[in-house]
């Protein structure tokens, strides 16, 4: 055994899925030396600047960490896991945080752990009633994990006594006491959730947990990405068409995003997409592609044959009748592609697929048709509003613009916002355009100001 400047703490649950958290080590090491937890971090940080003057990893307080548990994978959690790992001489200390999948994941760690702690209110209570040390998981870091998977009961988040989410450790490291109102964060079991369904992703979590607590974790070289492209490299063009509509989340990524190592929770969600074990996708990711690519063509219903081709003559009619369509480009209503379609007996996609060049020219046909359709709408208003009503304005029967927007929709059969266009069109032909934009400017500073403007 070597000697150390501070006490050796070993790790608890080492090679099982209870593998401890290194926060909950952090505050074990704060209770052997018999300070506070800032104290410790203050000292360890000096110690290390003593050591090593010129490495600056000591500057970031673990205290202000956004983790409490410190178990991720991030420049602060790696820093400190170092810091310890030579200050007490334990080489297991990097098991107790995610630290292994540092290379392979998003080097921010999104969403790979939780914001607060998370507890089971039944090991509290049964490590109490046994004597033991209670100490918190390093599963129960992992917002995937809802629920105790010993005991089946969900996991505890607030203080059963003040209601406060543990956002850190107590100040002297009691790992059983609130952080705010120092009561203890033991519960009454009838207050205990149950939780018997397996949660989405517990299991393959479990089992990161448990290839990191033994040290058998093992990442293979960009190992998302060789599987990601290995898979469809695998599939054929067909079957690149239909697994598309058999799963979302394992698409794969664009060619902007194909080079990025993905987040832990995404990890997860594609694993299970795939239905393979994320351990096995980071430590053989070839291998486990063809397992996957095997396993979705078996589960997948392949078409016995070919739809059955279309009939020439239906190709010529169709062909006919986008061509009478065109050579009638006079008249004032046009029918959509849909209704087309339809009478003819063959979709749009159809149409599309065997006339491309009649489609674009039929749809630029339909676009200047409907822009003369509105301006022969909005003539029809104007002229509506300038043979009367507008001249009424204001009266009893015109006594807003809303009343004259009201009657033209009513006479001409036109829409409220093609209404108000042309009424503000027939204001400014009966005043002029200076007097309506005079009474926009006097409507701003003044929303009582009335039509007309009264200089």
């Amino acid at each position: 055994m070597t000697t150390t400047d501070y006490l050796p703490i070993v790790p608890l649950g080492l090679e099982t899925i209870e593998i401890e958290g290194f926060g909950s080590v952090f505050c074990r090491m704060a209770q052997a030396h018999n300070v506070s937890v800032y104290t410790l971090a203050m000292h360890l940080r000096h110690w290390w600047r003593q050591r090593h003057p010129n490495d600056d990893r000591a500057k970031v307080n673990v205290i202000n960490a956004t983790n409490p548990m410190l178990c991720g994978y991030g420049p602060n959690v790696e820093a400190y896991v170092s810091i310890v790992r030579e200050a007490t001489g334990s080489e297991t200390i990097a098991r107790t945080t995610l630290l292994a999948l540092k290379n392979e994941l998003d080097p921010n760690g999104h969403s790979a752990v939780r914001w607060n702690r998370a507890w089971c209110p039944a090991c509290l209570d049964e490590a109490y009633r046994d004597g033991r040390q209670f100490y918190d998981r390093l599963a129960w870091a992992i917002p995937a994990i809802q629920r105790c998977a010993i005991h089946k009961i969900s996991l505890s988040t607030n203080c059963p006594t003040c209601h406060a989410p543990q956002l850190h450790y107590h100040h002297l490291g009691a790992m059983d006491h609130c952080c705010k109102c120092k009561n203890s964060l033991r519960s009454a079991p009838d207050t205990w959730v149950a939780a018997p369904q397996v949660p989405l992703y517990e299991r393959e979590c479990l089992d990161i947990v448990m290839k990191i607590s033994m040290g058998e974790l093992w990442i293979a070289p960009e190992a998302y990405r060789v599987f990601i492209t290995t898979f469809a490299e695998y599939l054929s063009p067909l079957g690149k068409k239909i697994s598309r509509f058999a799963y979302k989340a394992p698409r794969r990524p664009q060619l902007a995003r194909e080079g990025r190592p993905p987040r832990l929770d995404t990890l997860l969600r594609r694993c299970a997409a795939f239905g393979v074990n994320p351990t096995d996708v980071l430590s053989d990711p070839e291998g486990t592609a063809k397992s996957a690519c095997l396993l979705e063509f078996a589960r997948l219903d392949l078409p016995s044959s070919a739809k059955p081709r279309r009939a020439a003559e239906l190709i010529n009619l169709a062909r006919s009748r986008l061509e009478n369509e065109l050579n009638e480009a006079g008249l004032d209503t046009v029918p959509s592609l849909r209704q087309i379609a339809r009478e003819v007996g063959v979709s749009t996609g159809f149409l599309n697929f065997h006339f491309p060049d009649l489609i674009k020219k039929y749809s630029a046909l339909r676009k200047a048709n409907s822009r003369k359709s509105i301006q022969r709408s909005r003539k029809q208003a104007l002229n509506f509003l300038l043979a009367g009503p507008i001249f009424q304005y204001p009266s009893s029967e015109f006594s807003s613009q809303d009343r004259l927007v009201e009657a033209t929709v009513e006479h001409t059969g036109i829409g409220v916002h093609a209404a108000r266009l042309a009424v503000k069109a027939a204001l400014k032909e009966r005043f002029g355009w200076q007097s309506y934009e005079k009474y926009r400017k006097r409507r701003r500073r003044d929303p009582t100001a009335k039509w007309p403007p009264c200089d």
